[in-house]
Order: C-alpha cells, then structure tokens, then sequence
C-alpha cells in the first residue's frame, strides 16, 4: 500500500456560522466557501448586508438579528461585527454555544479576553484578523489570498487550530501576543488608514498643478502620476526599511524643501480642509529626524 503523501491529505472541512455580513464578514465567508468549509447561514442586520449577502453567498441562508441562535450552532462561529458591538454580541452568542465548538472574531484589537463568556463554555476562542483593507468589492475576498492574519489564541490547541484556518484560506497566521492587540492593530492603522490621508493629500496638490478634477477617480492624471511610484515605494519600504527613501529629505536637500513648502503655503484651504502645507512640514520634520537630515531640520526650525 502506498503512504499518503502531504498533499493528498485532505483538512477538516467545518460547518460555518458568520455574524454578520458586512463587508469583512462576507468576504471571510466567501473564503471558506471556496475553501471547501460549509457556511451554513450568516447573519445580515441591514438590508443593505442581506442584498450583498445574496449576491455574494448564494444558496446559503440568510438571517436578521433573531437567528444568531441558529447560525451559532456552527462548528466555527465566526464573529466579524465592529469593535464596540462585540461584548454585546460574544454574550448572546455565550448562551448558545457549547463545549467543542470555535468561536473567533476578526476585530483587530482585540484578543481573546473578550472572548471570555464563551470561553467558560468550554468553546474554544479565536481571534483571526485579517491585515487588510475591505472596500466592499468582490476583490475583498480575492485580496484575503496569501493575506497575513494576526492570530490569537489561549492554548497551543488553539493556536493550531487557528493556523489549519487561516492556511485553508490560503492565508498566514501571524501569531500576536494577546497583550500587544493594541499596538499591533494601531500599526496597521497608521501604515494603511492613515496611508489613506496622506495619498488624498498628495492627489490634492497634484490637482492644483494639473488643474485637474479631483474627483476624476482611477482615471484621473493626478492619480496617474501616483498609481506606479506609491507601490514601488511601499514595496521598497517594506524590504528595506528607511533604506528605500529616496527624494530631497534623504538627500538633505533643505532649498527644495523649502521651495516645495512656500508654494504649497501658497494654495488656499477649503473650509474644513487640511493645510497642505503643514501637513507636508509635519511629515517632512518627521523623516528629517528619522534620517538625520540635520540641514531639513534647521530649516524647518527656523521657518
């Protein structure tokens, strides 16, 4: 007889309950879909999440609030509401679920302290984020393809079991100390959310140089200009660190910095608006400082 080879070896397929079916819910249950898992029913509170768990889960049964007794049955209950619902929502879960079940939420701060009256059910808590950003697009799911996930758990059961899920949809669990939650999810925050911020500001001043309509979308020339450069450089920056910096700062070049400073002081602020001025001094005095680009620095002092 011959030996079964690693991969013919099939993982355990689950029954799956999710709640609910906003955008990081229902591309998670996408994804063990189409891993082979059984997702059983899902919970959607607004019309809005019942239509787009419709459209992007066919076939699998779709609950308002009242039927998270019957989608917590699942052998993995998968919790993916806001931050600030979840206790509410791990303590009605805590009264259905039982000994062997997996309950696991996708909030990124948390880790499973939370997870606590559901924990003293003798089910086994989970907390699986995946390090992505969702748009609500098919793609969501798509992106979670070879996605790291931030994975905590109480127990080295836990932590395999984790790491069988994560890798059944074709991610990487990245284990996270339960006490480093915060922090782990504030770098993902200030290295995406706030990433976000400062791309507008550039498309921003872009449109001021172009003429261009700000709100041309992907095809806009201001996003032209970026769509090749802002990739580059985060992949730089993510291999080598500070060592990918290219532009005036890295070369202690404080003229251009200056001149790029009192043109953009020069543009008017709409009410409300960012100063786009301050806010590239702000992030020109930090990467001065992070270089040692003492020139940058004394000039930005003295502005």
């Amino acid at each position: 007889m011959n030996a079964t080879s690693p991969t013919d070896r099939q993982e355990p397929r689950l029954s799956v309950g999710v709640i609910s079916a906003g955008a990081v819910g229902t591309a998670v249950a996408e994804c063990l879909l189409q891993a082979g898992h059984h997702v059983h029913g899902v919970v959607a509170r607004s019309e809005r999440s019942r239509e787009r768990a419709r459209m992007r889960l066919p076939g699998v049964p779709v609950h308002d609030r009242s039927g998270i007794s019957t989608v917590a049955q699942a052998a993995l209950v998968v919790l993916a509401v806001p931050d600030p619902e979840l206790p509410e929502v791990v303590a009605r879960v805590a009264q259905v679920v039982r000994s062997g079940q997996i309950v696991a939420h996708t909030a990124g701060a948390l880790g499973c302290a939370v997870l606590q009256p559901v924990t003293d059910t003798g089910a086994l808590p989970l907390a699986l984020h995946p390090a992505m950003t969702f748009l609500d697009r098919r793609e969501d799911s798509v992106n979670l393809g070879g996605c790291a996930w931030g994975v905590t758990s109480d127990s080295e059961t836990g932590a395999a079991v984790a790491d069988l899920l994560v890798t059944s949809m074709g991610g990487v669990a990245v284990p996270v100390a339960e006490d480093q939650r915060t922090v782990y999810h504030a770098a993902l925050a200030h290295g995406a959310n706030h990433l976000v911020t400062q791309v507008v500001e550039s498309l921003r001043m872009l449109d001021h140089a172009l003429g261009a309509d700000s709100f041309a979308g992907e095809d806009s020339r201001s996003a032209l200009l970026l769509r090749r450069i802002l990739p580059a450089a985060v992949d730089g920056v993510l291999n080598g660190r500070m060592g990918a910096l290219t532009g005036p700062t890295s070369r202690d070049d404080a003229t251009t910095v200056m001149r790029h400073l009192a043109a953009l002081r020069e543009l008017s602020t709409p009410a409300g608006g960012t100063d786009l001025a301050a806010a590239y001094r702000q992030s020109a005095e930090r990467t001065a400082r992070a270089v040692g680009a003492l020139n940058v620095e004394r000039a930005l002092d003295e502005a």
